[in-house]
């Protein structure tokens, strides 16, 4: 009965979750899941923190108990805009990202399921630029990813586990390019599939090492197309697709140590193969007279640097600190006030409470100071910074 209610809400959840804008930061992927995982800045392929374990590295799953997640942040990026005719801040509301995730934990055999914003990308120039004709117009963007992840886990023996998780994702995609005297594609959707596997291989006492692998998820989004060129003039607006743009395969190793009973710490390199999954996008409308529009954008695969500790401040209370790398993805030769995925640096502290019974809280405080960036050819300049605040409110059975 009480499994029957996880799953009922787990699905109402994802169906809230689909309405819901997702954004990051290493690129367009968030740099960690849950409070505690991000609290940390992020390093966790080698620890089991709680439930959202399932979409980090599944096989530390087996070192939990059975357990449910809620975790809900709070995601404001400040965003500039400047070329030859604009020079103006973005509108930079907050975003809210809920995730839910659910472990039956234990060994041999662990497994689980969650609902996960895994990240995206966007930002809001409306009636803020100018257009080709000096007309105020807007450049905006919304990209959100979302993943439903069943997981399960399987220890070996005493210090090896094996864990594999299977993504059901689903995505939505908004863009306009001067619409007033250029193009605008809206409503797009588009599903995705892969997969996550994960090793944890427990060494000692005090250290363990996790490593993880998870597979490229291709989207080819249909949506409503517009295009305005008062010029000529000509106008025309149909269906079409935007295909070649995916999420990225991913590799990453992690390292845990424990040099006392109070204190954790991580560290993880993972590399995001943008390379292979944001090359040469393009808009392919089903209008007749129109060919296809490329979007070259060639990103650089990244690696990404994640530090992080935990030490027990007392029986209750917790204390974390973190710090995320990953160099911008984006070529100065191809830089797209669209898509401005330039955020490279994200420090982060976390607090955690748990007074003896079956919950916990969690919540952390991550800031990326301002990244900049210039196209080679001098014709604009984007600048970032963010500020996340997140809670997690976790249940043990």
């Amino acid at each position: 009965m009480k499994k029957g209610w996880i799953f009922s809400g787990l699905i109402l959840f994802s169906l809230f979750i689909f309405t819901v804008s997702a954004f990051a930061t290493n690129g367009t992927q968030m740099i960690g899941y849950g409070s505690k995982a991000v609290g940390m800045g992020g390093a966790d392929l080698a620890i089991a923190n709680d439930a959202t374990a399932i979409n980090a590295n599944p096989a530390t799953l087996t070192g939990l108990k059975s357990e449910i997640d809620f975790d809900f942040t709070a995601f404001g990026p400040q965003v500039h805009h400047t070329d030859a005719a604009s020079d103006t801040d973005g509108k930079n509301p907050y975003f809210y990202m809920p995730l839910l995730a659910y472990v039956s934990g234990g060994s041999p055999l662990a497994w689980g399921v969650g609902v996960f914003p895994q990240g995206g990308m966007g930002v809001d120039y409306k009636d803020k630029v100018k257009n080709a004709m000096g007309q105020t117009d807007s450049l905006y963007t919304n990209l959100s990813y979302m993943r439903i992840v069943p997981a399960v886990a399987y220890q070996v023996n005493d210090q090896f586990s094996l864990g594999l998780g299977l993504q059901l994702g689903y995505s939505t995609f908004d863009m306009e390019y001067t619409p007033k005297a250029g193009m605008e594609f809206k409503n797009a959707t588009s599903s995705a599939y892969g997969l996550r596997v994960g090793t944890l291989y427990k060494v000692n006492e005090q250290v363990s090492l996790g490593a993880i692998y998870n597979t490229k998820q291709s989207f080819e989004y249909d949506g409503d197309f517009k295009y305005n060129n008062p010029a000529i003039p000509m106008s025309a607006s149909g269906k079409s697709k935007f295909k070649d743009f995916s999420w990225p395969s991913e590799i990453g190793i992690g390292i845990s140590y424990k040099p006392s009973d109070g204190l954790t710490l991580g560290l993880d390199v993972s590399q995001l193969q943008w390379s292979d999954a944001v090359n040469k996008p393009y808009l392919a409308p089903d209008i007749s007279g129109f060919t296809t529009i490329p979007f070259t954008m060639e990103w650089e695969n990244q690696t990404v640097i994640a530090l992080g500790g935990a030490y027990k401040l007392n029986d209750s209370l917790t204390g974390r600190i973190g710090y995320n790398y990953g160099k911008s993805p984006v070529p100065d030769k191809n830089l797209n006030p669209l898509f401005p995925a330039i955020q490279e640096s994200h420090l982060t502290l976390g607090i955690g409470y748990e007074g003896g019974g079956p919950m916990t809280i969690d919540g952390y405080f991550a800031y990326a100071s301002e990244s900049k960036q210039s196209s080679a050819a001098g014709g604009n300049t984007e600048k970032m910074s963010q500020t996340t605040l997140g809670i997690q409110v976790g249940y043990k059975f």
